[in-house]
């Protein structure tokens, strides 16, 4: 018998792990989570998995968490209704509330990348960006919007700033959620791959300016894509 390998990214299957291992211990809301270090240990997962994990389980609502005093579950957690594989954004935010953050977020990001930006970080990125192509050829269409955040979470580690990996981390059910198949056009998909590489030419030139032009029309293009009337001003 053969056994289907979890093609999930890795911090998605811990999201579901992470809930099981709550429900298993028959924890309500209300009760304190166990901290991310005890997560690790018990999970077999690496601390900053863990806390991505945990980021997005707050980005879904169904954890919070108290400065100083802790991670504690919410009322979301036991809601029988609650779908926690696909989480539905609309509870908390429109579509073009998340484009328009991104628009803001994502311009001033790439051009912080651009200063920073090695050959390496240049590879990376274009790894992604034909990983992205394949899965779309191949009509793998949630894998390609998985590669293509992870392209876009790569250029805020490039820039450096803990702050918007951070937002873009704790955001990515509700960033991908506005991404998700299916896809009115899909003929279209292969315009991201053009757009990103765009991006990481004007990277790669070390051409910051260009780079916040270039992202910029990649998300407004994106809404097009998605038929999400967009207004960036």
């Amino acid at each position: 018998m053969r056994i289907e390998k979890d093609r999930r990214p890795v911090t998605e299957q811990l999201v579901q792990q992470i809930r099981r291992l709550l429900v298993e211990e028959g924890m309500q809301p209300g009760d304190q989570v166990p901290p991310q270090r005890e997560l690790a240990q018990r999970l077999g997962a690496s601390r900053p998995t863990v806390r991505e994990a945990v980021l997005q389980l707050e980005g879904m609502g169904i954890i919070r968490v108290e400065p100083a005093r802790g991670t504690f579950i919410t009322e979301a957690f036991s809601q029988p209704a609650a779908d926690f594989s696909e989480w539905k954004f609309e509870q908390r935010f429109s579509q073009v509330e998340i484009y328009q953050l991104r628009f803001s977020l994502e311009g001033l990001t790439v051009q912080l990348a651009a200063r920073n930006a090695s050959h390496d970080d240049l590879a990376r990125l274009d790894a992604l960006n034909t990983e992205m192509r394949r899965a779309i050829v191949e009509e793998r269409y949630r894998e390609a919007m998985t590669h293509d955040f992870d392209l876009h979470l790569t250029i805020a580690e490039i820039a450096g700033n803990r702050a918007v990996r951070d937002i873009l981390a704790l955001y990515r059910p509700i960033i991908t959620e506005t991404q998700r198949p299916p896809v009115a056009e899909p003929e279209r998909l292969n315009e991201a791959f053009l757009e990103h590489a765009a991006i990481i030419r004007a990277l790669g030139r070390r051409d910051g300016v260009t780079a916040a032009v270039a992202m910029r029309h990649h998300i407004v293009q994106s809404t097009d894509r998605m038929k999400v009337p967009f207004v960036a001003s």
